[in-house]
């Protein structure tokens, strides 16, 4: 977004709830995070947010950040054909689950 998309924001929030003012401070805070979203994704949020909300929004509320790519599907697959031969060959030792996986499983080792 742009400076002037973010105003034109800001101004339709403050058109829509009459008793909420931006301060500078926060104006500025606005234009750091608005800065990396799309604005039309960001205006169907606010859309949504004025038609079920009597609150402003804050910026978590119609945040839109651009979808990061990773490979974790494909780690993940690899990881899992490779199941059956690390559990051939390592009957006795208990194997730990890669770091990347942990996050999302209660045990630490296979």
């Amino acid at each position: 977004m742009t400076k002037t998309e973010v105003v034109n924001l800001l101004i339709l929030i403050e058109s829509v709830y009459s008793n909420f003012v931006f301060k500078d401070e926060t104006v500025q805070q606005w234009f750091q995070f608005c800065s990396e979203m799309d604005v039309e994704k960001v205006m169907a949020k606010l859309k949504k947010h004025i038609r079920k909300s009597p609150y402003p929004p804050t910026i978590a509320d119609i945040a839109v950040f651009p979808f990061e790519e990773n490979n974790f599907p494909a780690l993940l697959q690899k990881w899992m054909k490779t199941g059956p031969e690390r559990m051939e060959h390592n009957q006795t030792k208990r194997i730990t689950i890669p770091d990347w996986l942990t996050e999302y499983s209660t045990r630490k080792s296979i």
